[in-house]
């Protein structure tokens, strides 16, 4: 008789409190919104994440922003100054390249960043105006911060700089593909590259 009581209360436990999927060990995998909707929980970041960063941004339309805001969206970035004569705008180029061929769908899965390496002179009339004389997209993400976020940023995606006397900078030219975790997938090396195996990469994440 204790045994069969002991089995009923255990059912009842279960049939009262079940856990979102049925498991008993993901009792913590849903969550509810305002309107009483269960979603799904977003993938946790891994080690690999630039979204582990949690340095403030100052974007070109003179917004706080911070990496993990692009959280859940493929994003292609770039690392430029707008003072650069020649490779930073080839870099706007390639990426508008990208932009160009994605469908309107795929376009509102994408989120397209240029990250300043110079904070002391790209302001954000400065990035505006790069992002106008360019015409990029009104979506687009320009930004800045201090020197030590923008060097931290540099080492994690593998971008090298060199200050010159005349202000400017020598840096490579990458383009890089980002998952919805930020955690980088790809990068495009070079200027006037086809853009054939970022746009697969892009795809293949969608």
């Amino acid at each position: 008789m204790k045994n069969r009581l002991l089995l009923i209360t255990t059912l009842l436990v279960i049939l009262i409190n079940p856990s979102c999927n049925h498991k008993t060990e993901t009792k913590s995998c849903c969550k509810t919104n305002e309107e009483g909707e269960t979603k799904e929980m977003a993938d946790p970041i891994s080690d690999e994440s630039v979204y582990l960063l949690n340095s403030e941004w100052e974007s070109y339309r003179g917004q706080t922003k911070h990496l993990a805001d692009f959280r859940g969206k493929i994003v292609v970035a770039s690392m430029f100054f707008s003072n650069c004569p020649s490779a930073c705008p080839r870099i706007a180029a390639d990426m508008k390249a990208i932009e160009s061929q994605l469908t309107t769908t795929e376009r509102a899965k994408v989120q397209f960043v240029m990250i300043s390496m110079d904070p002391d002179r790209d302001n954000p009339e400065q990035l505006q105006a790069f992002a106008t004389n360019h015409q990029l997209n009104s979506d687009w993400e320009l930004m800045r911060s201090g020197n030590n976020a923008t060097m931290e940023i540099a080492n994690v995606l593998g971008v090298k700089i060199k200050p010159l006397e005349d202000g400017g900078f020598d840096h490579s030219n990458i383009i890089h593909i980002l998952n919805q975790q930020g955690e980088i997938v790809y990068q495009q090396m070079g200027l006037n590259v086809d853009p054939e195996m970022s746009l697969m990469e892009i795809r293949k994440l969608m």
